[in-house]
């Protein structure tokens, strides 16, 4: 199978009632339509647990449907990522997102993900839809019409991470999903009878992101936090609701840097895989664990520093993903290169763990012994 196309997104966010309301999604919507319609191209439907997302993402999809758009609908919460990995097996040639990323609860918006064009979606004048239909719509589409991104993700999950080695080791880990997107997904992936204990908090879907920003960079994560310190367990992470970024908690309740974060990760990926390569990670590091010239001695990684580190990060993957071990923006995005093209909380948190129990160490005295170095 041939590399798929580089992907570009559009992004159209807003304030419900103030920028986000019913007509100007269904303009969008339609604007949309006549784009797919010229170029032939099919597309998913999908929603984030964000309030009103599943029902503007059904809307949505029947704009598309009655337009002759190919279109298929999920209609579970779907974490961006899942979408990506659809879109680079060809399940679709783009997407569409109900969501407004990590943005506080009173936003919303659409999360476009197409082959490359040589414009600005939405820039030009918005079509005007050809009906007016009812709001919300009273029935999903019949079966045949939706597609399951949590079992296609799922499955990706379970070949990212050495899963058989988690499930025998002894370990708790903490999961905070942030009421967003991501839900049982790691406890599916490890499962009930593993000896490794995944505990998740803010489960659930949460509308409102339990009044915070779903992103662990900028929420307080002081549930997460108290959690680590009375039960002094292995590691906690925090995902963000798109499931794009993470946070890592350490047995004593410590939020780790990013930096920290990834090169945890990296380490594990030469020792355990023998990946040799480049980890970006953000500017600023003015002491970076155990010194440029360890990390490129001991591990052959090359440690690259950069204010940028998101560009950074996709002009390697853009180039040959091969050469990026790792990549961590200064929000907690982590790339594993020889994983994927893109930023994947899921698959970074399943190599912490993995990393964590082939150490036989929790995360503060890892980090720790890596600093000592």
């Amino acid at each position: 199978m041939g590399q798929r196309p580089q992907l570009q997104y559009h992004h159209w966010e807003g304030i419900y009632a103030v920028d986000v309301t019913i007509d100007g999604l269904r303009r969008r919507a339609a604007t949309l339509a006549n784009l797919l319609i010229a170029r032939d191209w099919s597309c998913i439907v999908a929603s984030d647990t964000r309030f009103m997302a599943s029902q503007f993402a059904l809307d949505l999809f029947r704009t598309l449907e009655m337009a002759g758009v190919n279109c298929v609908y999920c209609a579970q919460p779907t974490p961006l990522p899942a979408i990506e990995r659809a879109l680079d097996a060809r399940r679709a040639d783009c997407a569409v997102l109900v969501s407004a990323g990590n943005r506080s609860y009173w936003y919303s918006g659409l999360h476009v993900i197409t082959p490359a064009l040589d414009h600005v979606l939405f820039a030009e004048p918005l079509a005007v839809p050809d009906m007016v239909r009812p709001f919300p719509p009273s029935a999903e589409p019949p079966e045949q019409s939706h597609i399951d991104l949590r079992s296609l993700y799922l499955d990706a999950l379970r070949t990212s991470a050495d899963i058989e080695f988690i499930r025998r080791t002894l370990q708790t880990v903490f999961i905070d999903a942030m009421g967003g997107t991501t839900g049982g997904y790691l406890t599916a992936v490890i499962g009930d009878s593993s000896q490794t204990r995944v505990v998740e908090i803010n489960r659930e879907p949460d509308v409102l992101f339990g009044r915070q920003p779903p992103h662990p960079a900028e929420a307080n994560l002081v549930r997460l936090r108290k959690l680590m310190r009375e039960s002094d367990s292995h590691l906690g992470v925090a995902i963000s609701a798109d499931g794009r970024a993470l946070g890592a908690v350490d047995n004593i309740g410590d939020l780790i840097t990013p930096t920290e974060l990834v090169l945890i990760i990296a380490q594990h990926l030469s020792r355990q895989q023998r990946q040799r390569g480049i980890v970006v990670v953000p500017g600023g590091n003015d002491e970076l664990m155990g010194g440029l010239a360890y990390w490129d001695d001991t591990y052959g990684l090359k440690i690259e520093q950069s204010e940028s580190a998101a560009l950074r990060i996709s002009e390697l993957c853009e180039r040959d993903r091969s050469m990026l071990v790792a990549g961590v923006t200064a929000t907690g995005e982590v790339t594993l290169g020889r994983a994927t093209s893109f930023s994947d909380a899921l698959v970074a948190t399943l190599t912490l763990i993995e990393a964590v129990a082939r150490s036989g160490l929790k995360l503060r005295p890892l980090l720790q012994m890596i600093r000592g170095r």
